[in-house]
């Protein structure tokens, strides 16, 4: 496969290449960035994972989703284990963490941005720093953060150490090969570069998990994120209509990816052996 260049439409319009990488059959981003490049990178406002704010339509839409799938979240973990001590790494603003704590479980988080670990601290939340200690949590969840991650290999493994034996590890991804990401090609918004360092596949995270001591239990589709993503594709391309087409676009998406489980992001449960 030919390198893919691919623009940072968010910040920079910078040109960044993704490329296979052979051993794990998901993208890279290069040049590789080191966090320090990188934060130029992340817009002042507006990030969505960070931001608190509502004001714009696309922003309402976001929360919107985002509160759908909070609930949706906490239905699947509570499918595979009892309230615990749960790390939520990368909370950006603390929703999820602050609805899991709400339904009784105890919970920590991990975050670098420092806007949003001023807000995580405003509202009360228990901020942990790394290394993360041995057997210590029950349930680790990132949330569309693992693709951030320059070094999985390396994290997964500081995952598998941190949880209890019979642990559980929620990762929520883009899914580089899903029938949108295809469709939209360079144009797919959550290729989202350099922010994401890599793009994965359910190839992808079966292998890395595996190679961390990781058995992957289940794979879930998620229905909202065809839907926000195409119609940021979609602003991309300049588009007429994009809400229309996004609509269209995002429906097709599920119905294409659903019953394979392949659709536009999906949420991989692996569990750490008893």
């Amino acid at each position: 496969m030919k390198p893919l260049p691919v623009i940072d439409h968010l910040v920079s319009k910078s040109s960044f290449d993704l490329v296979l990488d052979a051993e794990t059959t998901a993208l890279k981003t290069t040049p590789e960035l080191t966090e320090s490049e990188l934060q130029k990178y992340y817009p002042k406002s507006g990030y969505a994972s960070h931001d608190t704010n509502t004001n714009s339509i696309k922003s309402k839409i976001y929360a919107w989703i985002k509160w759908i799938n909070m609930r949706t979240k906490l239905r699947w973990i509570h499918q595979y284990t009892t309230k615990g001590q749960l790390l939520d790494y990368g909370s950006g603003n603390g929703d999820f963490a602050q609805a899991a704590q709400k339904l009784g479980w105890d919970v920590s988080v991990f975050e670098t941005s420092p806007n949003a670990l001023e807000i995580l601290k405003q509202r009360q939340l228990n901020v942990i720093e790394k290394p993360l200690q041995s057997n210590q949590h029950d349930v680790i969840t990132l949330w569309h953060v693992f693709e951030h991650i320059n070094n999985p290999n390396e994290v997964l493994a500081s995952f598998f150490k941190s949880l209890k034996p019979g642990g559980l590890l929620v990762l929520a991804v883009p899914n580089a090969a899903s029938w949108d990401a295809k469709h939209y090609n360079s144009f797919w918004a959550a290729y989202d570069v350099p922010r994401h360092r890599w793009h994965y596949n359910k190839n992808a995270i079966s292998l890395l998990g595996s190679k961390a001591g990781f058995q992957l239990i289940r794979i879930k589709n998620m229905f909202w994120d065809a839907f926000y993503i195409s119609l940021l594709s979609e602003h991309y391309r300049n588009a007429k209509a994009p809400w229309t087409k996004a609509l269209c676009k995002g429906l097709f998406a599920n119905l294409k990816g659903w019953k394979q489980t392949n659709t536009s992001s999906l949420t991989f449960f692996l569990q750490k052996p008893k």
